[in-house]
């Protein structure tokens, strides 16, 4: 391995001082370093920066919390894997906190570490292709009153329709966040499936529905509505007009040591 991005939000303080004391760490260990410009410029390192689109790395250390890491999984290339380093945050994907950043990363080095890959969602809406969705891609009313109707569709043979506040899709990654405070149930990440959940269903009028990741589906909503993907980017969707969400072939790669998913779950979410 000869190149190591360092990735955090902009203008977060804490998130440059630690990727400051680790960029010395790193190059003393003579490996190259990139980071976005923002970063770069705030450390003094203009050098270093690049567009993160462009930043190619043999793995990515993100600081700050799962929306860094979500962020950073949607804008760098295809193929770069991510090491969650948690600063500060709720950090559920995170695979340690800043005080042990130094020790994983010498792990990933050594070959420690394995790549997990987490399914993300494709989504389309006409001719548009947006970013992935790792957690979930949601569509809620952008003007609130009676609960709108919602439809989807499961590939050409099945229709599902209801009146609530909202629909969400989501990854088993993305079952954990979102998701789970609609009430859907916890999916672990190797199971292959898809989850369908409403947001306050008018008398039970849909129910979390867990599906293959082989299904494709098209979500509509009778009303003008906003498509969220991964409680960040916000798209304008007109009413009635047919959105195509489907499991992407490029999935978030994260490098992991053997910790388990359940013991994140105990630590993070059962306290």
């Amino acid at each position: 391995m000869k190149t190591v991005g360092l990735v955090t939000r902009p203008n977060f303080a804490a998130g440059e001082r630690e990727a400051s004391r680790l960029l010395a760490f790193l190059e003393a260990k003579e490996l190259s370093v990139q980071m976005p410009s923002h970063l770069a410029e705030k450390l003094n390192r203009s050098e270093l920066g690049v567009p993160l689109a462009n930043l190619q790395a043999d793995f990515v250390v993100t600081l700050g919390g799962d929306g860094t890491t979500l962020h950073a999984a949607r804008s760098l290339p295809t193929g770069v894997p991510i090491v969650p380093v948690n600063l500060h945050s709720f950090g559920f994907l995170s695979e340690c906190e800043i005080g042990d950043a130094e020790t994983l990363i010498n792990q990933v080095l050594a070959g420690e570490c394995e790549v997990q890959e987490l399914t993300r969602l494709s989504i389309r809406f006409q001719k548009s292709k947006f970013p992935d969705a790792a957690n979930e891609v949601s569509l809620f009313p952008q003007k609130q009153g009676r609960p709108p109707v919602f439809q989807i569709q499961l590939d050409e043979d099945s229709k599902f329709k209801f009146r609530g506040d909202g629909l969400a899709i989501a990854t088993p990654t993305g079952s954990t966040g979102h998701s789970l405070s609609l009430g859907g149930p916890v999916i672990h990440p190797r199971v292959d499936a898809i989850l369908i959940i409403a947001a306050a269903p008018l008398r039970n009028s849909m129910l979390p529905l867990v599906v293959p990741d082989t299904i494709t589906l098209t979500l509509r909503a009778r009303i003008k509505s906003n498509l969220v993907i991964d409680g960040e980017l916000v798209n304008q969707i007109p009413a009635d007009a047919p959105v195509t969400v489907r499991k992407s072939e490029s999935p978030l790669l994260i490098l992991r040591r053997h910790s388990s998913f359940y013991h994140r779950l105990q630590g993070k979410l059962l306290r």
